[in-house]
């Protein structure tokens, strides 16, 4: 009998989940189909990883077709990015701020159920806007449209949008493109980039060109360009820093974890489901590699029980927890 493989090294598995990334592009040459073989079969711990990762070959082909306008987006350009962005709360807010922050941030929240455009849990819609912009919303997601003769504004209440600036080529004169949340604004330089609202602040990835952010409660001017992140609050902008790469990846559908605690993972995949999702403690800080459907979170969640050591524990079918195996 053949020994079996050796467990595969954390370089091994992140190589795995950069070809199936590229593979799952949609523009793949049968050279590169090829050199990705030719990897698997190098070495028994490559095939390991690789059969690892098979769950999810197999599940992108049981998901539904990608709808026809969001194919064309990518092959227009969107790039396969997803970064996880490290979770910040704030220590501390002076008192009368504090209160008009609170007073605001309910007020964004209940307006939410009479925005523009609103986008249900696990729903992703793509939109071309009077200008040429293209916008992506994301699951959860509400954003209000305020253009006039002066300026283009995408009021972002809740949730998360990726967009690609538009020539605004019918406008009589130039307008500025602003997206507002409520801790600030993001003017658009001619650019595609990424927003999302949390409950500490408005998280924003620059993909191509350049933005600027401008936090609500002060003077500051913050140019964040290509390749870029940030996060920034109504009091200024945090942890300016070069993008973790993967960020843009849930326009595909996608989830990109690189050894992600069990705990973040299973809160992203909760955002696009109905229901109670949530991990037992024992195994919150698990980290998992893969690439994960979004699409799809029970196959997400049955790969999980699969390759690690978990179980899916349901008391209903919105109600689920991933305990320890055994």
């Amino acid at each position: 009998m053949s020994a079996a493989p050796n467990e595969p090294s954390p370089e091994v598995v992140q190589k795995a989940i950069a070809w199936l990334v590229r593979l799952q592009g949609g523009s793949a040459s049968a050279a590169v189909w090829n050199e990705c073989r030719l990897w698997r079969e190098a070495a028994p711990e490559h095939a390991l990883a690789w059969e690892r990762l098979q769950g999810i070959q197999s599940r992108f082909a049981a998901m539904p077709a990608v709808p026809a306008a969001l194919a064309q987006q990518t092959l227009n350009g969107a790039s396969k990015h997803m970064g996880r962005r490290k979770a910040m709360g704030l220590m501390a807010i002076a008192m009368g701020t504090g209160c008009s922050v609170l007073i605001a941030n309910r007020h964004w929240r209940d307006s939410a159920l009479l925005a523009d455009l609103r986008t249900g849990v696990g729903e992703v819609r793509r939109m071309v806007l009077a200008d040429g912009s293209v916008m992506l919303m994301d699951t959860s997601t509400a954003v209000n449209l305020r253009f006039d003769e002066g300026e283009r504004r995408l009021v972002l209440i809740k949730g998360r949008i990726a967009l690609t600036s538009g020539s605004d080529s019918e406008a009589q004169r130039y307008r500025p493109l602003f997206v507002q949340t409520p801790h600030g604004q993001v003017r658009a330089l001619g650019t595609r980039f990424q927003a999302q609202v949390r409950e500490d602040g408005t998280q924003v990835q620059v993909l191509s060109d350049a933005v600027e952010l401008r936090p609500q409660a002060t003077s500051q001017v913050q140019l964040l360009r290509q390749g870029e992140q940030a996060w920034f609050d109504a009091s200024g902008v945090h942890e300016l820093k070069a993008g973790d790469g993967d960020g843009d990846a849930w326009t595909d559908g996608l989830l990109v974890a690189r050894s992600m605690p069990l705990s973040v993972l299973v809160a992203q995949l909760g955002r696009y489901r109905a229901g109670y999702l949530a991990c037992d403690e024992r195994v919150a800080q698990l980290p998992i590699s893969g690439v994960f459907s979004l699409r799809d979170t029970e196959r997400s969640l049955d790969l999980l029980q699969k390759t690690w050591p978990l179980e899916l524990r349901r008391r209903t079918r919105y109600w689920v927890t991933l305990v320890p195996r055994g």
